[in-house]
């Protein structure tokens, strides 16, 4: 029989196969009510039935494309998709929490005044950087400082009438009350100086640490007292970084262990910071405590209100099976991942469904469903399905899971 008759004849049975197949999905689809297209489950379990379908049909025509060959014939062009794998070997797993946090300057205060009075000036302005006991702001001290002049200049007569009775009466000269009286009022006075220069002392506010004027909420002229809010200081150069965590991690959780913190705002700039401070009180309404960070910030990059993310580590797993959580899929049956394997002297992609542990840092653990030697398939993952033929390209073939 001539060779072409033999191919055909093979052929045939495969072809209707196809055939039938396609035509019940045609069928299938066509059938389907209204009430079952608006069900997502019932459109999940189509899109497995029909990607099975598929891949039966692809591991159908790989095998008449093999027979071809065996006859000598030309098969066609058997397209085959380029990827790398990741050879499985046992490694170390470690499991993290992420949590959202939020950053506090160590030093923040509101300058306000404490005493009453009209703003006389303010000598620093928005954004202004100030030293440690730095004037910031002065009140109208005019009658303060009138009285205080007053006083010196009655000071000055009580002392000079004291130092002439303390004369008279080393002489024993005069009475031991005039004495006592010339010698109180002295003393009085004195009082009163200090109590008046006191009072003009808090007319003057002062920046209680280095930082930066961060706002300005009165004008000069505008009356201000004990309380109310003149400006604001902060200092950037050291920052908290606060988040709540849930009580059922308290025991795994403790100060100095490290954790990884990250700013949405600055992506793939993760650091490395030690916890500083845990909270010794469960917050009653969502059964959380807090976790604090302590960061530098010299270059005032980080502004106090930022948003950022925590990855704590609260577990650690040895001689496991670790896969990256990007190579990890799910359809109705679990999840899955692909690996390159060995079928009827083709080298296919393999459906391999898994038993999915926790995920941590980008890395998934697994529970089974996978063995050491598996070649599991990184890049080019998503241009494969079951049966899909393969050519694996120079990647990451001698990296162990997890590693």
């Amino acid at each position: 029989m001539h060779p072409d008759k033999r191919t055909s004849q093979r052929l045939a049975p495969t072809g209707v196969l196809a055939g039938l197949l396609l035509i019940s999905l045609f069928l299938h689809s066509g059938c389907t009510s209204q009430a079952e297209e608006n069900d997502p489950k019932v459109i999940r379990e189509q899109i497995s039935t029909y990607q099975s379908q598929i891949n039966e049909l692809t591991l159908r025509i790989n095998e008449l494309d093999r027979l071809l060959e065996q006859m000598g014939e030309r098969p066609r062009s058997r397209s085959q998709v380029p990827v790398t794998v990741i050879q499985v070997q046992p490694g170390s797993f470690e499991q993290f929490i992420q949590a959202t946090a939020s950053v506090e300057a160590v030093q923040s205060a509101v300058i306000s005044p404490e005493t009453n009075g009209q703003i006389q000036s303010i000598p620093v302005a928005k954004g202004q950087r100030v030293g440690a006991g730095q004037v910031v702001a002065r009140l109208n001290s005019q009658v303060l400082e009138s009285n205080i002049q007053e006083v010196l200049s009655g000071l000055e007569l009580a002392r000079t009438v004291y130092e002439r009775q303390k004369g008279l009466w080393d002489q024993q000269i005069g009475s031991e009350m005039q004495y006592l009286e010339a010698r109180n009022a002295v003393r009085s006075l004195e009082t009163r100086l200090k109590t008046l220069e006191s009072q003009l002392d808090m007319s003057v506010m002062r920046a209680p640490f280095a930082g930066i004027v961060d706002d300005i909420f009165l004008k000069e002229g505008e009356l201000a007292m004990p309380g109310s809010r003149v400006m604001n200081l902060i200092n950037l150069e050291s920052l908290y970084v606060n988040a709540d965590i849930s009580e059922s991690f308290l025991g795994a959780i403790g100060t100095g262990d490290p954790v990884i913190l990250r700013f949405p705002a600055y992506p793939g700039q993760d650091m490395h910071v030690p916890v500083h401070r845990i909270g010794h009180v469960i917050n009653p309404e969502n059964r959380t405590f807090r976790v604090q960070l302590l960061i530098g910030n010299t270059e005032d990059r980080f502004k106090p209100n930022m948003m950022a993310n925590l990855s704590i580590p609260v577990a650690e797993e040895e001689s496991v099976y670790v896969v990256p959580s990007i190579l990890v899929k799910q359809d109705i049956q679990g999840h899955f991942v692909y690996t390159a394997q060995a079928r009827n002297g083709d080298l296919v992609a393999a459906k391999t469904y898994i038993e999915r542990g926790p995920d941590g840092e980008g890395n998934t653990l697994v529970r089974a469903g996978l063995q050491s030697g598996m070649q599991l398939i990184d890049k080019g993952h998503n241009q494969v399905a079951d049966g899909t033929l393969l050519r694996i390209e120079q990647g990451r073939e001698d990296m162990a899971t997890g590693q």
